[in-house]
């Protein structure tokens, strides 16, 4: 994941066309016996090509990626206090705040919600209590679907991960992700109720936000340790 831009690859498939010639044998036109012969021939041949093409299977394809698609009928994850009320204030934030980014927007609701009072944020956390309830029953009741090509992805990933090689120097990391290492232990303590998936927008909406002067300093740590890197992969690609 890179700060500012995602490259996506695509792959260019040629189709090639093959032209067949049908050469037509010109016989007797006496030969009415003869060429009614050759007619049931040809018919017979058609109907067994035909046959082979109907009997033949459909083979699914499977994603190259190898990523999960995502199921539609699985139940809404339950949100946390912090997003729930995010969701309720933010309408109101952003008419207040009409020229703020996303960003910013996220920034005034984060101070908001620790600003508000103990009796509000029990009345949240307990809003938050109920939509957890609802979801663990709704997964109760969920069937995922069958597809073996998810299985065939994480499988190949787990392989990957096994051959990776423990001298090998850590990839250097973006500023982005620099960030996100030293900022995530105050949003969990600010939002401990907060999932994963939560955190980790949070934190990309607290990154927008910083100043030139504060993105600046995330950028120099990110090419510092981008040279970290080189030095240590030239060192380690002579061991080899």
């Amino acid at each position: 994941m890179s700060d500012d831009d995602e490259v996506d690859n695509f792959d260019d498939e040629e189709e090639e066309e093959e032209e067949e010639e049908v050469e037509e044998d010109d016989d007797d036109d006496d030969d009415e016996e003869e060429e009614e012969e050759e007619e049931e021939e040809e018919e017979e041949e058609e109907e067994e090509v035909e046959e082979v093409i109907i009997v033949k299977p459909v083979k699914k394809r499977a994603r190259k990626d190898g990523k999960k698609a995502k199921d539609p009928n699985k139940p809404k994850r339950n949100m946390s206090a912090y997003f729930l009320f995010s969701n309720a204030e933010r309408a109101n934030i952003k008419a207040n705040n009409p020229e703020a980014s996303f960003g910013d927007i996220a920034k005034l609701i984060s101070k908001e919600f620790k600003q508000i009072s103990d009796k509000e944020r029990k009345k949240w956390d307990k809003k938050a209590a109920k939509d957890k309830v609802r979801y663990q029953e709704e997964m109760k009741h969920y069937v995922p679907p069958d597809d073996s090509d998810e299985d065939d992805g994480k499988s190949k990933k787990k392989k990957k991960k096994a051959v990776k090689d423990p001298n090998k120097p850590k990839r250097n990391m973006s500023a982005f992700f620099l960030f996100s290492n030293a900022h995530r232990p105050e949003v969990k303590s600010t939002h401990p109720e907060a999932s994963f998936g939560e955190i980790a927008k949070i934190t990309s909406a607290d990154f927008k936000a910083l100043s030139d002067k504060e993105r600046k300093k995330w950028d120099k740590k990110a090419e510092k340790d981008k040279v970290r890197y080189q030095e240590a992969m030239v060192v380690y690609n002579a061991t080899l």
